[in-house]
């Protein structure tokens, strides 16, 4: 995703021309940082390969974990890891392992009682499964994953609470046109005493 060339590239080349920003990586210690976003070192070390006859090096955020731990083994995975993205990973995994649970006890009357409940569930553990592959092994088609069934969970969560949503709509619609009103009238109210205060005899 932040191959040369890409969106996050850009904004990460971008971000070296903001004022500060470049002083406050560097102040961030080699070490701190390869512990929170992964060692390039190791990502390139076991998660190098071939593609059209050249060698492709990726940093830490592009490695292919399951590469990395074929070659160095699950701690040099860890490592090329780091903090954030191997939190993300154990998140997303442990997510999905609770939504195939939960999945597991719907049966034909229960998905019949509630069908918008379990179209929830089930879309909402093929994001997490999704996601996990995409911060394991990072490639076009793991991520262009995660983003449709990200999609499709949002649209199936939003149809299951589509009643709580009209009811905070109607309410939050229902109190900005009471402040607008109020607004109004505070402003002709104000008004009205400049009015007054610029012409005393009115």
């Amino acid at each position: 995703m932040n191959a040369p060339g890409t969106l996050t590239a850009r904004l990460i080349s971008g971000s070296r021309s903001i004022p500060g920003a470049a002083n406050a990586l560097k102040s961030v210690s080699p070490a701190l940082r390869s512990a929170l976003g992964g060692s390039n070192a190791v990502a390139a070390q076991y998660g190098s390969y071939m593609k059209n006859g050249a060698l492709i090096t990726p940093t830490a955020s592009q490695a292919n974990l399951v590469t990395v731990a074929e070659g160095g083994g699950l701690a040099n995975a860890a490592k090329a890891a780091g903090t954030m993205r191997g939190l993300g990973v154990v998140g997303s995994a442990g997510a999905t392992l609770y939504g195939v649970v939960n999945l597991s006890t719907y049966d034909s009357e229960k998905i019949a009682n509630n069908p918008d409940k379990f179209a929830s569930d089930l879309t909402g553990t093929a994001f997490n499964a999704s996601l996990t592959a995409a911060m394991v092994a990072p490639n076009p088609v793991t991520v262009g994953l995660a983003v449709g069934t990200g999609v499709v969970y949002a649209g199936a969560l939003a149809w299951e609470n589509r009643e709580n949503i009209a009811d905070a709509w109607n309410t939050s619609t229902e109190w900005v046109g009471d402040k607008v009103g109020d607004l109004g009238k505070g402003m002709a109210s104000g008004a009205s005493k400049v009015g007054k205060f610029l012409n005393p005899f009115d």
